[in-house]
Parts: structure tokens; sequence; C-alpha cells
């Protein structure tokens, strides 16, 4: 588990080649782990009572805080050395190290979110002193079952917020800050009807549809787009561009797929040109759904997605002067 460290840090092998600090990266992964779990379920338990469940599954909330308390003198004393070791040559590998056990998302028993920010890291307090003075007897209640806890941990949530909200900078583009930027990246204008009514999103390619798109494809510079409604794939349909060129297909992981404006049932993985005059999608059909399609459709179970191509200048493709071609 550790070995993918290596090959970031240059002159590793160098610093700690022992199987002992391998060993205890890992163990301190798995400990991590469990205990940052521990501690944010228990957060938000103690909270999301206060909150309907229909509140729950619109919002989320954010983690403010994590500590971690090591147990034990010498963990805490090889800990602080790890990490010191380690941000000699990276002064990044805290946040890096935190990454590979801290998930991006957790979930409660009702439904109710934690979303952890792409920059946050845990706080590691290290008290020698104060460990030092624990008593024997003190030391022996941290062990449940023969197995030594390494951690006490402690988690702090902020107040609830919307999974969307319009203006959402996830979301838009088309503020001030980024109309420079949008002239030299591909756009598309989606119009998209779904729980919430009708809305229009200029959106910069690549961008990933769905229920719940991962906030972490924005490391990638994938948009993520919300779509609000009864039947629609945490993960539904992917649009992206090459050379002067637009594409969209449904992800494979995706449960459900989606119609065309022609009623053809869409398959998983398959990639489909965009026409110049645009598509138009009917998000969230069972695949297995043979069932002609009818115009009483309702956005709030299937919601309704219109795909119209801008160019790289930001006006709409069908204003393009055709190229010629060789006959």
């Amino acid at each position: 588990m550790f070995d993918w460290f290596k090959k970031i840090f240059v002159g590793y092998e160098n610093i700690l080649s022992s199987n002992n600090t391998d060993n205890f990266a890992d163990t301190l992964l798995v400990e991590l782990k469990a205990s940052s779990t521990s501690a944010i379920t228990d957060a938000v338990k103690k909270v999301e009572g206060k909150y309907m469940k229909s509140v729950l599954e619109e919002s989320y909330f954010p983690l403010q805080s994590l500590t971690f308390v090591p147990n034990d003198v010498e963990v805490a004393r090889t800990l602080e050395e790890f990490f010191r070791v380690h941000e000699d040559i990276n002064p990044d590998f805290r946040k890096v190290f935190c990454k590979s056990f801290l998930q991006k998302e957790y979930f409660s028993d009702r439904g109710a979110k934690v979303i952890i920010d792409n920059e946050f890291v845990p706080i590691f307090k290290v008290d020698v002193s104060s460990l030092e003075e624990r008593s024997e007897d003190e030391k022996y209640l941290i062990s449940i079952k023969g197995r030594k806890i390494l951690f006490s941990s402690h988690a702090n949530l902020g107040n609830p917020k919307k999974n969307f909200m319009k203006g959402d900078s996830r979301v838009n583009v088309s503020g001030n800050s980024e109309l420079k930027e949008m002239k030299n990246k591909v756009v598309v204008k989606l119009l998209i009807s779904d729980k919430d009514g009708h809305r229009s999103e200029n959106v910069t390619l690549p961008t990933l549809i769905g229920k719940n798109p991962d906030d972490a494809c924005i490391d990638f510079g994938i948009t993520p787009i919300y779509i609000k409604a009864k039947y629609v794939s945490r993960h539904q349909i992917f649009i992206y561009s090459i050379l002067d060129k637009m594409f969209y297909f449904v992800p494979d992981e995706a449960t459900l797929t989606c119609r065309s404006g022609e009623g053809d049932i869409l398959e998983h993985g398959r990639n489909y040109s965009i026409k110049v005059s645009g598509e138009r999608l009917y998000l969230g059909v069972p695949p297995e759904n043979a069932r002609p399609l009818t115009a009483n459709v309702d956005p709030a179970e299937f919601p309704v997605l219109e795909i119209q191509p801008f160019s790289h200048e930001g006006n709409a493709s069908l204003d393009k002067t055709p190229r010629p071609t060789v006959v």
C-alpha cells in the first residue's frame, strides 16, 4: 500500500529504507481510516436529528475540522518523525498522505452526507509530555478486545449547504472572471428540465452530468452538472470534444441509460456524435425499457437534456461558415 509513495518522493529509499517504516505506514493508514470514519459518522449522527430527511437528501455537511490524538507515546514520537522526514522532501506530503485514507463523502443511515473539501488537512495533536503522564491503568483502557486503539479522533461539521445552488462556482462558468477563459475552451449550452424546473447552463467541456457527479472531477478539468430527478444515475452523461467535433456517451457504471430525441435507447459506453443542430436526450431510462417515447414526460422523474453546441468563441455553431471540403 505504501509503495506508491516511493514513486512520488525522490530519495525516499535513501532516507527511510527499512520495512519497519513501510509497516508503520500501512498500519497508520488503516488506523486513521477507521478512526476518521468513526469520528465523522458520530458527528453527523449528533446533528442530523434536527433536520427532516427531505432536507438531508438535498444538502450536505462540510467537514470543518478533524483532530487525531495518538493514545501512545511511541506512536506519537514515530508519527512526528514520520511527517518530519517526509515533509523535508515534499512540504505537501501530509496533504497527499491524508487524501489516501479520507473519503470524498461520508453517509449516515438517514441519508445525511458529509463532503470533504479537496484542500482539507486534518490536525494531528502530538503532545508527548501529556501522554507520558498517563498511568498504566489509563493505557490499559485504550485496548479493546486485545487490539490497541492508536488514535482518538474528533470531527466538527459546519451548517448544512444545498447540493446545488444557482451560481455555484462548481457549475457556473459564465461569471465575469471566466469569460476570457471561455474563449479558449469548447463550450456547449445545456437546457435542463428536472425537479427544479427549466434552466440554461453554458458549460465548458468536458462535463459530467448526473445526480451526484464527483466533485473530484474538477481536479481533472471536468465540469460537474447536477440533475435533480427521481430516475437519473449518479454519472449519467459525459460530453467531450476532439478537435472540432463533440461527442457524448453513457458511462458504463450508470445503472440507467437515456433515449435520444428519435426514441432510440443509448448503449452504455458507445460514443455518439453531437449534431450541429443539437441533441435532445431523455435521461434515466431503464436499459430494458422498449416502450415507445411519449410526449407526457415528467421531468421530476425523467429529466430532459438539450445540448446546443457552441464554437470556441462562444458563438453558436449554426452561425459558422461551412468549411470547404475536397470533392
